[in-house]
């Protein structure tokens, strides 16, 4: 990095603009320089050149540590085109909220988000809110948080407005930088304002939701009393993975790997074939998610 440029964190990001805070804590709206390779999103590691009217231009984005990548439907000339679309960067963990009913749990978002977790990266783990609602359940909190133990995912399931659910999922968190991501309605910004202890977005961020059509609909750091951080994703509808070749499926669903060493054929897909030991030990509702995402990735 050039002498004369300050580092800095991205906090959030809104047409093109970003705000942004320097080593020294202090924050400014930043443009971005005309040769960037690529946008910059919260939690991006930037080079700034502080401007004298208390502006800031980003002229520099540091090599990422990590990713949380998918695929966004975009319309373009009236018709529908795929973009790959970088959610956030540099978290050292994804943390997967999923209420256990109202709205029910999806395991298919849940294994979506895990394997563009792992591919980019980061540390998934998994909070299931709403636990007073368990009766409701079509399955038991205890069973998935169990079945994704198996394959190395942490996890709680809390009633996020309580300071019992709070503190699990700090503890969960342990410090680190975590990206949040859920459906919209499992509770998600209760969750965060928990975590965060009721704090707000800062004010850079609130100057650059107040520029007009510069609105933050990305991404937004927040800073946590425990020293670490999270960044905050808006509810998401759905999840397309991006980035991600079929073979990488086997970081989500381990189970289906292990299971496939008895496989009669060495390239057996896992879909149906004769001498399949996939389908005799795997739990039916975790190989129909595996055999969903296949399918799309080859037809992707």
């Amino acid at each position: 990095m050039a002498d004369s440029l300050v580092p800095g964190i991205v906090l959030a990001v809104g047409g093109g603009l970003a705000a942004v805070r320097t080593g020294t804590g202090e924050e400014r709206v930043a443009k971005f320089a005309g040769r960037l390779d690529r946008r910059p999103v919260a939690g991006d590691r930037v080079g700034l050149l502080l401007e004298p009217d208390g502006g800031a231009r980003i002229d520099v984005i540091e090599e990422r540590a990590t990713e949380l990548r998918r695929q966004q439907r975009m319309r373009s000339e009236g018709e529908r085109a795929m973009k790959e679309q970088v959610l956030a960067a540099n978290a050292e963990c994804v943390l997967i909220v999923a209420a256990i009913a109202d709205p029910p749990l999806r395991r298919g978002l849940i294994d979506r988000i895990l394997v563009a977790g792992w591919r980019g990266g980061m540390v998934p783990l998994l909070a299931i809110t709403k636990r007073d609602l368990a009766d409701r359940a079509a399955e038991p909190p205890d069973q998935v948080l169990a079945d994704y133990a198996l394959i190395g995912v942490e996890g709680v399931c809390v009633d996020v407005r309580t300071a019992a659910g709070a503190q699990a999922v700090r503890a969960l968190i342990a410090g680190r930088t975590a990206a949040v991501v859920g459906h919209s309605g499992v509770g998600k910004s209760t969750l965060v304002n928990a975590l965060t202890g009721g704090g707000q977005a800062t004010g850079a961020v609130h100057d650059l939701s107040g520029r007009g059509r510069h609105t933050t609909t990305t991404a937004t750091w927040l800073d946590t009393p425990d020293g670490g951080a999270l960044i905050d994703l808006p509810g998401i509808r759905s999840f397309s993975l991006a980035g991600i070749e079929p073979s990488d499926l086997r970081h989500a669903f381990a189970d289906v790997a292990e299971a496939a060493e008895r496989c009669r054929f060495r390239d057996c897909r896992h879909v149906g074939e004769a001498g399949c030991a996939v389908a005799e030990d795997v739990d039916p509702a975790r190989l129909a998610s595996y055999r969903k995402l296949l399918a799309e990735l080859e037809e992707g």
